[in-house]
């Protein structure tokens, strides 16, 4: 008999009677390649079933308040950990800011200080750039800007995953530190009966660390996320030729991932591992929130409503957002 025709050997679990997923010969001696030879395990399965994760970004805009919960706090005043997980994000998240606010300075410096003639508007100043390309632009740029607040709605919801802090809690940091790892965020797993694994926090936290959250990092990156709908898409309305328009646009884009490139420079290796990994939450597939689903025309509603209101805002208002007295700098 030829190793085509060949069957697989009995099954010894539980699961033998059930179906096994056939395996085509070019599989099979694929697996056999690899320390094998490989067989299927239990049966087909809905892959749906599984966990579905919430992580944090990859931004330093998270790295600043969870990297220090890496370590157990008993090391957060280890010289090397003082400069490597607490200062060095820090100052890494206000040079963020810093540059953000530069940028926002200089296109709300060029937004509001474009002539307009009298007894004309905005958009007919610039009645010569086309008008599909003005629509396409536009909500190219309200689309990143909208992915950075769905980024900062996912934070939200991962913060509010985490529990409220509690005395106990400090006997469950002890027990990993001392059988697991010296972690000030320890996770615990858990187990159904249909064999879906989940993890969540073992502890949370407290009621300040909680709002400093809120208020230093989720806040200021509200803001400035408003701040570029509101500026970035006048920035994008004013230019006066096709090509500045779509330079605008590719101005507030780049913008809005300065975090990233940032991140990726200045966060090393090893921590962004952890950031991708030490601080996942699962969940099993009866914890979905359904209405998520409809998120892309929830989107889409508000890009469009968003992108409609500020170009008529821009053309026809434009003197109302500027007040700030720039004219002499």
């Amino acid at each position: 008999m030829s190793e085509d025709m060949m069957e697989a050997p009995p099954m010894t679990t539980a699961a033998a009677e059930s179906p096994l997923a056939p395996i085509d010969a070019k599989t099979r001696q694929r697996l056999a390649k690899i320390d094998g030879p490989f067989r299927p395990i239990d049966g087909p399965f809905d892959s749906n079933q599984e966990a579905w994760s919430l992580r944090l970004p990859p931004s330093l805009y998270a790295s600043v308040f969870t990297l220090p919960l890496a370590i157990d706090k008993t090391m957060w005043w280890d010289t090397s950990n003082f400069f490597t997980i607490f200062l060095a994000p820090l100052l890494s998240y206000f040079l963020l800011l810093g540059i953000e606010g530069i940028l926002i300075f200089y296109v709300y410096k060029e937004t509001t200080s474009v002539e307009i003639p009298e007894d004309s508007t905005l958009c007919e100043a610039n009645a010569d750039t086309d008008w599909l390309l003005r629509i396409v632009c536009l909500f190219l740029a309200t689309a990143y800007i909208f992915a950075d607040l769905r980024q900062t709605l996912g934070m939200y919801r991962w913060v509010q995953c985490v529990p409220e802090w509690h005395p106990g809690h400090q006997e469950i940091t002890d027990y990993c530190c001392r059988y697991s790892g010296r972690t000030s965020l320890p996770m615990q797993r858990y187990h159904d009966d249909y064999g879906v694994t989940v993890k969540k926090p073992a502890v949370g936290f407290t009621c300040c660390f909680r709002f400093s959250i809120f208020f230093l990092v989720l806040l200021p990156k509200i803001i400035l996320a408003i701040i570029w709908l509101v500026y970035g898409l006048g920035y994008v309305a004013s230019a006066t030729t096709n090509t500045d328009m779509i330079l605008h646009a590719i101005v507030v884009m780049f913008a809005l991932k300065v975090d990233d490139v940032l991140y990726r420079v200045l966060t090393p290796d090893v921590f962004q591992t952890w950031m991708t990994h030490n601080f996942e939450i699962t969940f099993s597939e009866e914890e979905e929130n359904e209405a998520i689903r409809w998120l892309p025309y929830v989107a889409i509603l508000l890009m469009g409503g968003a992108v409609a209101g500020l170009y008529i805002g821009w053309c026809n208002y434009s003197n109302i957002f500027d007040f700030l007295p720039l004219d002499e700098l």
